[in-house]
This record gives structure tokens, C-alpha cells and sequence, in this order.
């Protein structure tokens, strides 16, 4: 049995539904832009932002000022949103990876096959890996056909967009690590889209929080999705913080090789 397919053909429909639906509502935010670049229109989203209090603006990513009559500078702003919707998907995928035999009844089925659970770890760990980097390239695709639409002649925005998607695919994967490391802890009672979601609402609100009071700016370090908020990439003309790219390797890294040792050893209920 190739696992790597097994588990690709189970993933299809979840990520053909996730797809669909971000595809929607990306090009849903972007087909408000045009009306933004009418008199009028960004000076008022500008007034809007600038009656709510610096605080929030930081803890939700917008401190740096935006120009919504600028096609890149609209698109960082809605990419937030979008970032926000393919982290819960990583992390809901990573969660469910090391559980949902035992919670649909055919782990039996599964360690019945002449295979390690190392190997297993590896199949499900790449199969989801993949899954989650064709996502982000239809995502990638039509928010270039997108930008291609609204742009005036001459204006450049793939470098900015292809790196901002990169920061995004590479805060996915730190969620993805963290859920498959809590998969192996899971048992068939858990839910692991109920773990992925509270895996990225929890840091959120903790890195919100960080961003909010200096007192407790450590915070902020806790949320992968704070470490490449595109607002602040464009902002800082495509540069990423050295300690955040530090940051997301050893997280990665830890939560990977935590998810080997613990599968290892994991009682499986059959």
C-alpha cells in the first residue's frame, strides 16, 4: 500500500473545498479594490483606520500605514485575512495527520501493512506538505491573474506578492509541524480540527496580546502568524526579521522530530 497516495486521495476533498472556498473570498476582497482607487474612497478607509486606537491597529497586524488606492498595498492588507484561513488549514491538517485512523476505526487496517511507524510519520508528514504547497500555488496563481486584472501599465508587483507568499507557506508549515507533533498526543475522542483551530487562535490571541502590551512583548513570539504578517513585509520592502526565520526553523524542527519519538511510542487503540 503507498501511504503517500492513500493519504493524498483522503485529503482531496477537504483541500478542494478549503481551495475553493479562500479562492472565493480572496477574489471577493479583491473585487472591492477597484472602488478604492475612486475619489474619495481610500481617504475614507484611511479615516476609519485612524479612528481606531494604535493598540488595536498592532495587535491586528495594520500599525504601518496603508495606502488602499495602491494595488500591492491593498493586496497585504487582505492577504492577512487569507493567511489567517491557510494557518488553521495547516494546523488542521497537521492535527488530524497522526489520529484519524484511531478516531475512524482503521488503524487496525493500517499497521497490518509491512511498514514502520517512522515511515508512516514520513508519508503522512509529505503528503500533507504537498497538499498544503499546491494550495498555496492555486492561491498564488489567482492572486496573480488578480493583480494582472486591477494593475495600471508598468506597475510591478510579482516579487513583492512571490515573496509574501513564501513568508505565508513558510508560517503554514510551522503550523503544520505544531499540529503534527500534537497528533501523536490525540486520542480517537479528540478532534483534530477542533486542535487545529484552537492551535491558531490561541497563539493569535497571545501574539495580539504581545503586540499590544510591551510589558509582555515576548509574547508575540509565540505566534508564527505575527512573524509574517504581509502589511509589515511590504513595509519593510520584502525583508524578514533574522530571529522570526530562526524562530520558525527550530519550531519546525522541534515539533518534527518530537512527532517521530512520540509516534514511536504511542499505545495505538485498535
Amino acid at each position: 500500500m503507498n501511504i503517500y497516495v492513500f493519504e493524498i486521495k483522503r485529503l482531496l476533498r477537504p483541500f478542494l473545498a478549503w481551495s475553493i472556498i479562500v479562492g472565493l473570498l480572496l477574489v471577493l476582497f479583491m473585487a472591492f479594490y477597484p472602488s478604492m482607487t475612486e475619489s474619495g474612497m481610500a481617504d475614507l478607509a484611511r479615516d476609519m483606520m485612524d479612528d481606531i486606537p494604535p493598540a488595536l491597529l498592532e495587535a491586528f497586524g495594520m500599525s504601518v500605514m496603508i495606502d488602499f488606492a495602491d494595488l500591492l498595498q491593498y493586496f497585504g492588507y487582505i492577504a492577512q485575512y487569507i493567511l489567517m484561513a491557510a494557518a488553521v488549514y495547516a494546523a488542521i491538517l497537521g492535527a488530524s495527520a497522526l489520529v484519524k485512523e484511531e478516531i475512524e476505526g482503521t488503524i487496525e487496517f493500517l499497521y497490518s501493512q509491512p511498514v514502520s511507524r517512522d515511515r508512516i510519520v514520513t508519508m503522512k508528514l509529505f503528503s500533507n506538505l504537498t497538499v498544503l504547497m499546491v494550495f498555496n500555488i492555486i492561491l498564488f496563481i489567482v492572486s496573480v491573474i488578480l493583480m494582472e486584472v486591477f494593475r495600471e501599465p508598468g506597475y510591478q508587483y510579482l516579487n513583492m506578492t512571490t515573496t509574501m507568499f513564501i513568508a505565508m507557506l513558510a508560517a503554514q508549515i510551522v503550523f503544520l509541524a505544531v499540529g503534527l507533533a500534537l497528533s501523536t498526543v490525540l486520542t480517537r475522542f479528540s478532534n483534530g480540527s477542533l486542535v487545529g483551530l484552537g492551535v491558531f487562535f490561541v497563539t493569535y490571541i497571545l501574539g495580539s496580546i504581545g503586540a499590544i502590551n510591551q510589558q509582555v512583548e515576548w509574547l508575540k513570539y509565540l505566534s508564527p502568524y505575527h512573524y509574517v504578517q504581509p502589511s509589515a513585509i511590504l513595509a519593510a520592502n520584502g525583508a524578514f526579521e533574522p530571529e522570526y526565520i530562526v524562530l520558525m526553523l527550530l519550531i519546525t524542527v522541534f515539533s518534527i522530530s518530537f512527532a517521530f519519538f512520540r509516534y514511536r511510542r504511542k499505545d495505538l487503540l485498535v
